[in-house]
């Protein structure tokens, strides 16, 4: 009788250890799964963010472009006053020639 129970214990106790078993190789496939998607979620945030500093750095480089011919034009401008000339007030269409 005696080694009926211990049969019996053993036999119980398997049961739930392959139970044990079952549910955390369960959990632990979501667990995979969950970060998965959490990984390709990243991804896809990263390849958004890399192609916003794209934009950004061609903007970026576009500015530099107009500030360079901005400053340019000033410079000429203040060249052409320190050496005394001035724009015109009215601007005149050239006189004709007259040809015989």
């Amino acid at each position: 009788m005696a080694k009926k129970r211990s049969v019996r214990r053993i036999s119980v106790s398997r049961h739930i250890l392959v139970s044990i078993l079952i549910v955390a190789t369960l959990v632990s496939g979501l667990l995979i799964v969950r970060q998965s998607f959490a990984r390709l979620d990243t991804y896809t945030q990263l390849t958004e963010l890399r192609l916003q500093q794209d934009r950004e750095l061609s903007e970026y480089s576009r500015l530099l472009i107009e500030k360079e011919s901005l400053s340019s034009y000033a410079f000429v401008q203040n060249e052409a006053q320190s050496d005394g000339m001035v724009f015109p007030e009215e601007l005149h269409k050239p006189a004709k020639d007259s040809d015989p």
